[in-house]
């Protein structure tokens, strides 16, 4: 029997642009990244996949308190060969309400009958956190992971630098309130260390990360 879906979940689907990660987790299944930021209370929750074709259907779980899980949205795979990756999303309508923190995972259907399960992360609705970049992992190959977290909306600009802090790539980027997840691909880059910035009006975060 098919869970149950919460009427307000508004399913969305996103053809090939890259994902924002918060997690990175691959497998012979195809699963590859999952992330989340919170606006106005709505939990925003995107996911990506590549070579998805023995995985039949996304669940997304929702938890309290990290352990308890109940599903609060069902997005079958795409399946579409055309596309290398296929980004994926659910907006969960006033999800914050009333609480500080929510903690989502990826329950993943795979045709031959067996059930994976993404990483768990928290998503806080608390808007008076400190502005704050994090990178995790910060040992990548070919996508950069990034959090943001911070309280300007707007235009801003990503920047990558070796450490004798030479700019070697800008990318004009738009920031929200609250916690967002991008990518930014750096295949392209030698092995070795880099720094991170991103700057905004009143707003300068680094975070350093290594090219393997």
């Amino acid at each position: 029997m098919r869970p149950s879906v919460p009427f307000l979940a508004v399913l969305l689907f996103f053809g090939s642009v890259l994902s924002a990660a918060a997690q990175t987790q691959q497998s012979a299944y195809g699963f590859l990244t999952l992330g989340a930021r919170n606006y106005k209370l709505n939990a925003i929750i995107s996911w990506e996949t590549v070579q998805e074709l023995t995985i039949t259907e996304f669940r997304l779980q929702q938890s309290a308190d990290g352990h308890s899980f109940q599903t609060v949205g069902l997005v079958p795979a795409s399946h579409d060969s055309t596309q290398l990756r296929h980004r994926y999303g659910i907006t969960l309508p006033n999800a914050g309400a009333g609480v500080a923190v929510l903690y989502y995972r990826l329950e993943i259907v795979v045709n031959n009958g067996r059930i994976l399960y993404s990483k768990t992360f928290p998503l806080r609705f608390n808007s008076e956190a400190e502005p704050s970049l994090s990178i995790q992992p910060n040992v990548v190959a070919a996508s950069l992971p990034l959090r943001i977290e911070t309280d300007y909306e707007g235009a801003a600009q990503l920047q990558l630098l070796d450490p004798a802090g030479q700019v070697l790539h800008t990318e004009a980027i738009s920031l929200s309130k609250g916690v967002q997840f991008r990518s930014s691909d750096v295949g392209y880059l030698r092995p070795g260390l880099y720094v991170a910035v991103i700057s905004a009006p009143g707003l300068r975060l680094q975070q350093r990360f290594f090219r393997r």
